[in-house]
């Protein structure tokens, strides 16, 4: 049920030529004739025997070919067919034929239409072709796809639960004990922290499974454009610069999971700036000192805080999360900040494995 040809007059060829009739016969495939206006055989060759097991005096009209034709295949195909013979169309079908000990074998069905000089149909030739086993092949392949499709969908289901056991598991346990064992009770800027903390190795395994999917942008510039534009709108309401520094192209790209992580890194340092800095210059620059190596800055003039101080209150979870972030896909993050300069520097070694 293919290609699809117009041809609205053709000669017939001169089938009582011995020759011609030697020739259709040493085919593998079966060669026919139907005569348009009987609807009736007026050739079969006798390959039908061997490939179908069916003498050729059993297949005498076209009723004969329609009754062996799959039921599920049937209606579709002989509609097709009698459209395409009226219109005078070439035309190919593949169908399931049912052979005379009541098997059923793919066939393909290649008919040539032959019209008078006014374009009425007057005859059908063409050739059936056995292709079951290209069908068991094309079975077979499918049923591979099919497999893999489903081993990725498990692996894909594997790898969430251990991310989510060892990431947000083990943050929970830790958040527990520390509750459990304080003794004090929590302040409302800790059990923030505590729920940013949670909702950050949560887009972390959201971000690790959609990974496959993610096309990692073709230039530092493709990447960063919609960030910029973003941000710029939000520091230029508050009356903050902001310099955006970064290369043309990639010496080498950073795959997916690094992609990801670093941008999920700068959306939390732009939102920090805006929220806690009071800064009124920001700087991200983002380079690649060697081929494998990406470096990303990003610096304010903004208030600075003591990190050793934070990080011992619990209020640090913030950091924390990014630091573990970008160790995860082969990185390192520092944080430095003292009154009129906070900087924060991710170091990523690019393909390497999370």
């Amino acid at each position: 049920m293919l290609e699809v040809r117009p041809r609205l007059r053709t000669l017939e060829p001169d089938t009582g030529n011995r020759l011609y009739q030697t020739l259709l016969e040493s085919t593998l495939a079966i060669p026919f004739k139907i005569d348009w206006a009987s609807q009736k055989y007026s050739y079969i060759g006798p390959q039908i025997a061997d490939l179908l097991g069916w003498s050729p005096e059993s297949w005498e009209t076209v009723n004969d070919w329609a009754e062996r034709i799959h039921p599920d295949e049937r209606e579709q195909t002989v509609s097709r067919c009698v459209e395409l013979c009226l219109a005078g169309v070439d035309h190919e079908a593949e169908y399931r034929a049912l052979t005379s000990d009541n098997r059923f074998v793919w066939v393909r069905e290649v008919v040539h239409v032959l019209c008078d000089e006014q374009g009425q149909t007057t005859a059908l030739i063409g050739f059936t072709f056995d292709i079951t086993e290209q069908k068991k092949s094309e079975q077979l392949r499918a049923e591979l796809e099919a497999q893999k499709l489903s081993n990725a969908r498990l692996q894909e289901r594997l790898r969430l639960t251990h991310d989510l056991h060892d990431g947000l598991g083990g943050e929970l346990v830790h958040m527990i004990a520390s509750v459990e064992q304080g003794s004090e009770a929590l302040t409302r800027p800790q059990v923030l922290s505590m729920l940013k903390l949670i909702r950050n190795d949560l887009r972390q395994s959201i971000d690790n499974n959609a990974s496959a999917q993610v096309r990692v942008p073709a230039t530092p510039q493709e990447w960063l454009a919609p960030l910029r534009r973003r941000f710029n709108d939000l520091f230029e309401a508050l009356g903050i610069r902001c310099d955006w520094q970064f290369p043309q192209s990639w010496s080498q790209p950073p795959n997916a999971l690094q992609y990801l992580a670093l941008t999920r890194l700068i959306e939390e340092a732009l939102t920090n700036v805006i929220k806690h800095s009071q800064a009124r210059h920001v700087r991200l620059s983002l380079r690649q000192p060697q081929a494998q190596e990406l470096l990303l800055e990003i610096e304010d003039d903004g208030v600075g805080f003591d990190v050793q101080a934070v990080e011992a209150s619990g209020l640090g979870v913030g950091m924390r999360s990014m630091a573990v972030r970008i160790a995860r896909v082969g990185g390192l993050l520092g944080i430095e900040s003292s009154p009129g300069r906070t900087a924060l520097t991710a170091r990523v070694v690019l393909g390497a494995e999370d």
